[in-house]
């Protein structure tokens, strides 16, 4: 096990460095580094960190996983440590720290316990395993695993510590700044906790907001962290002005409702959003639990504290020009939460309108009944029907996840990423294999982007080997984790059409993993004919009518049998790739220049579909992964195939070889005429003509 320390330089350089559990122990009992981290608690509180003249100097701490530098640039993981980071912040002084340590030590799978880099919080490492003893086996399958694991410890060590643990989205590539503790604790004999349960399911702390540690960690997040720590300083100052204001009056239930009050209007004046100040006061207050101090009452004396201060200052019309019903439910929503329309998804989602971080949720009809709730204990006689016809409407701002993601990730930096990713899987003709992928995955990017609406991706790159040679893990790491989360399903069943539609127009890949369990019979319509629409026609969630919507969705495929593909028309559609040995999954793909790359070439004119000659070579190189139908293995077994100049040969008629094959195999059951014809013709090197009484096909008969 090994701890990795991260630090970026002035020039943009990372430099890594690895620590055993009891060397890094040991560096943070002292501040080595010219007292960085002393400086640190010196000159600036918890709440403005990265405030610190030297923020960039001081390393960062990555305890659940070792880090190595990748052949392709990005940062891997090497090995997983076993370890959660479990963090307790807000403690108010050393002796606090040392309780919150020693009740951690208490717990048999407490590795080590320390005072973080602030002096105001504890970082926890907790030693966690799979009940039966296995490992993940790649960094996709361990961040599952550390987000069960996180949610579980914080819930048990949240039992047993003073105080809770502190919720943070819980990644396997979570870091902390380089702690300083004269007296860490460290149990070497640690027990692990086994973790009983699927390690995919991930079951969150329902109803928790969470808070990140570090802003390096964040996507859209990261304004949001920026923003709290400059709410946090302003608030700690309106405190201070506020209690100056009432000492020494009596301290009662009226004082703090003063308190309450004063606050508010305080936070009003500075320029702070409603809502803001409305989950800072609460989340700050000590004193809850005095009669009538309830979250409603407060937010009852900060409305009317924002309405009387908007009122004074002209923002909002006097009381006998009465503002529009629809206007007041707008802007109490809009002052509550934060509303996207997400046009992948076709709903509208929504947050709190703060700055402690919570996740995107869809606007479903139980929170359509709390918003409505919300604005009646307001005081606003307004129906369900009014909230739908504001959160559903174009006023809502749209969301593309896609978008977002690729217009942040445009800049290439020339390197070949697209076939190093190729490389990474073992086949018996690398560079064919590399050139098919790449141009298969700029025909993905250009499906999500919209390049061709005429046109679907039609083609499946279709890994085929024996099983435990990591091909779904290798499918799921085409997509990064941002989109992963919901791009990307290997569990689609064909069974239902309107399923398959829906998933079409929402996901970005889907795999048809075990592709030997689709029949014949869907492989030669149903899914045939998916594979090259340009758009399906879905219900929308929520939504009352068909719509056409373009088709997002790519497809992959796996299958552990090499006879897979049944439909002799149809081979064109597939990559069919022998696997030769395990995909190397250890290194985690560069995903910005993945996709940075894929988009540059697309729009310097790259071509992202095979042409004739490559389809040619394509359904030639498919016919060794063919499964031959009953029908045409007695023919095979009946007459071989000849040139025309060839001698020996005769020109048969499709009813002529049918009877020749029931003839010498009574028990062959003749099938429809028409439908034995396309097979023929599908058979490699067949000569074939058409006269008046039909198609003659040239063979030699074996008996």
């Amino acid at each position: 096990m090994k701890i990795s320390s991260i630090k970026t330089d002035k020039d943009g350089a990372v430099h890594l460095r690895p620590y055993t559990i009891e060397q890094f122990v040991k560096r943070i009992q002292t501040d080595a580094n010219h007292f960085l981290i002393s400086s640190l608690r010196l000159e600036v509180s918890p709440e403005r960190v990265k405030n610190f003249r030297r923020y960039r100097e001081i390393p960062q701490i990555c305890a659940p996983v070792e880090l190595c530098r990748q052949s392709n640039g990005a940062l891997g993981m090497r090995a997983f440590n076993d370890l959660v980071v479990l963090e307790v912040h807000q403690l108010q002084s050393r002796e606090m720290c040392n309780h919150v340590k020693n009740a951690a030590m208490e717990m048999p799978a407490t590795l080590a316990a320390f005072t973080g880099a602030t002096g105001t919080e504890v970082i926890i490492l907790v030693s966690v395993v799979r009940a039966d003893g296995s490992r993940p086996l790649n960094e996709m399958e361990a961040e599952d695993f550390y987000a069960q694991a996180y949610y579980r410890m914080a819930q048990i060590y949240d039992a047993t510590l003073p105080q809770r643990v502190t919720r943070m989205l819980p990644s396997l590539r979570h870091t902390f700044l380089l702690p300083l503790d004269e007296h860490p604790l460290l149990n070497s004999q640690a027990v692990p906790y086994r973790l009983h349960g699927n390690p995919s399911a991930v079951a969150a702390d329902d109803g928790e907001e969470h808070l990140l540690a570090l802003p390096e960690q964040r996507n859209f997040q990261e304004m949001d962290m920026e923003a709290y720590q400059n709410y946090e300083r302003v608030y700690g100052d309106v405190m201070q002005r506020v209690t100056e204001k009432l000492s020494g009056q009596r301290i009662d239930n009226e004082w703090y409702k003063s308190y309450v009050t004063g606050m508010a209007a305080e936070l009003f004046r500075v320029g702070w959003p409603e809502e803001e100040t409305v989950c800072h006061l609460w989340r700050h207050l000590t004193f809850r639990d005095e009669p009538g101090l309830t979250e409603e009452f407060m937010r009852t004396i900060v409305e009317t504290v924002y309405e009387e201060g908007r009122a004074q200052g002209g923002q909002r019309p006097k009381p006998e020009a009465k503002e529009p019903i629809m206007q007041q439910v707008i802007r109490r929503i809009e002052s509550r939460y934060v509303l996207r329309h997400n046009t992948i998804m076709g709903y509208t989602e929504y947050r709190s309108n703060h700055t402690w971080v919570t996740p995107w949720r869809p606007v479903t009809e139980q929170v359509i009944n709390t918003f409505t709730t919300d604005l009646q204990l307001a005081g606003l006689n307004v129906w369900d029907r009014d909230v739908k016809r504001y959160v559903h409407s174009t006023r809502v701002r749209d969301y593309d996840p896609i978008d977002d993601y690729l217009f942040c990730h445009n800049k290439w930096d020339g390197r070949d990423y697209i076939r190093e990713l190729a490389a990474t899987v073992p086949t018996e003709n690398p560079a064919q294999w590399a050139e098919w992928f790449h141009t298969w995955f700029l025909a993905m990017v250009a499906q999500w982007k919209g390049r061709d609406r005429r046109y679907g991706n039609a083609v499946v790159p279709l890994l085929i080997s024996r099983q435990g040679m990591h091909k779904s893990a290798f499918c799921r790491s085409l997509l990064p984790p941002e989109l992963r989360a919901w791009g990307y399903t290997d569990n689609l069943s064909l069974a239902e059409e309107k399923a398959v539609h829906q998933a079409m127009s929402q996901m970005l890949l889907i795999n048809l993993d075990e592709f030997n369990r689709i029949s014949p019979q869907k492989q030669q319509g149903f899914l045939k004919n998916i594979l090259q629409l340009p758009s399906v026609k879905v219900k929308r969630p929520y939504g009352r009518h068909t719509e056409d919507v373009p088709r997002l969705a790519s497809f992959i495929a796996t299958t552990n049998m090499a006879d897979v593909l049944t439909d002799p028309t149809g081979s064109r559609r597939f990559l069919g790739v022998q696997v030769t040995g395990n995909i190397d999954v250890s290194q985690t793909p560069n995903y910005a220049q993945l996709y940075a790359q894929a988009q540059e070439e697309l729009n310097d004119g790259a071509r992202y579909w095979f042409d004739d000659a490559e389809t040619a070579v394509i359904m030639k190189h498919n016919q060794r992964f063919r499964q031959q139908g009953t029908a045409e293995q007695f023919f095979h077994h009946c007459f071989s195939v000849l040139k025309p100049d060839e001698p020996g040969g005769e020109w048969l008629t499709v009813s002529e070889i049918l009877l020749r094959i029931k003839k010498q195999v009574p028990s062959f059951k003749i099938p429809a005429a028409n439908a034995f014809s396309r097979i023929l013709r599908e058979i490699p090197g067949i000569a074939s003509h058409r006269v008046t009484k039909g198609t003659l096909f040239y063979v030699q008969s074996l008996q």
